[in-house]
């Protein structure tokens, strides 16, 4: 397995946006809000990649997460709303046999957009893209 470099994270979380997106034109409401998670996951994977500190569950992620940058203030708290509520629409529609809005799909795709963007701005302000 090769070494995995903050570009690679990068373009997984890109990528997962990307298919979002495409899966939300189509209406399909729980690989939509799968994607969208996953995009915010990569991103909060990138953010630790920067501080060396990897995880290697999703729950070792958030908490890593939350004290690492959002307590920091080094990223907005409205990003770990954002990250907290999608990952919870994602556990529903993966675990639970109720129809998933398109009305929630949207918003976790938009959760998703902006804790993207979120995480871009943040490494390019601090050099680690260009």
């Amino acid at each position: 397995m090769k070494d995995v470099s903050l570009s690679d994270i990068v373009a997984k979380m890109v990528g997962c946006l990307d298919d979002a997106r495409e899966i939300l034109d189509l209406r399909r409401t729980e690989p939509v809000l799968n994607r969208s998670y996953y995009a915010m996951f990569h991103g909060v994977q990138a953010l630790l990649f920067t501080i060396n500190l990897p995880a290697k569950s999703h729950t070792g992620a958030h908490n890593a997460f939350h004290k690492e940058f959002i307590l920091t203030g080094l990223i907005e708290r409205k990003l770990g709303l954002a990250l907290k509520r999608t990952f919870g629409k994602r556990q529903f529609s993966d675990y639970e046999y109720d129809e998933v809005s398109y009305k929630d799909a949207l918003e976790s795709f938009e959760d998703a957009e902006y804790f993207v963007k979120g995480v871009v701005n943040y490494l390019k302000e601090n050099n680690y893209l260009k």
